[in-house]
């Protein structure tokens, strides 16, 4: 028993201090809405909000916050074409409300990304991205995935 101590300590030496901190959104199966291309685009925004909490944590969000805005601007209007033209294939009775969402939640994030570059102030940022994860990708997208299971094409 004598190096065990040691051991332990050497272990903790190992372990990253990075990993210490939990990400802000854990993915659960339950958010997948069966559309592997759309999935895979929710995941991305998860990867992105939690890329930005981590800089929140680190306090270096500020210098991350230009680079996570642009890839937000960039990943949702790819996503949104995507699954707009998705909703259309299987000719979805709420496209245009939908559609509508989207471009408000648009207008929404060019102008949460430029007021929270203004303020410097990421936080406001995370504020958007959380309530757009909360109230649109896990309540609104939820009811075009179970659209597609009364379809039986899920």
């Amino acid at each position: 028993m004598g190096g065990s101590m040691r051991d332990d300590a050497k272990k903790n030496e190992l372990r990253p201090i990075l990993l210490e901190h939990n990400v802000f959104i854990v993915w659960k199966s339950e958010y997948n809405l069966g559309i592997p291309i759309i999935d895979e685009h929710h995941r991305g925004i998860v990867t992105t909000i939690n890329t930005l909490y981590f800089g929140m944590q680190y306090n270096y969000a500020r210098e991350m916050l230009a680079p996570v805005i642009d890839m937000m601007n960039d990943y949702t209007r790819i996503h949104f074409h995507i699954e707009e033209a998705v909703l259309e294939k299987v000719k979805f009775p709420g496209l245009e409300k939908h559609r509508d969402l989207h471009n408000d939640l648009t207008v929404k994030l060019h102008e949460a990304g430029r007021n929270s570059t203004l303020d410097k102030d990421p936080h406001q940022f995370m504020d958007f991205l959380k309530n757009w994860w909360i109230n649109h990708i896990c309540h609104e997208d939820l009811i075009f995935r179970d659209y597609l299971v009364s379809l039986g094409k899920k």
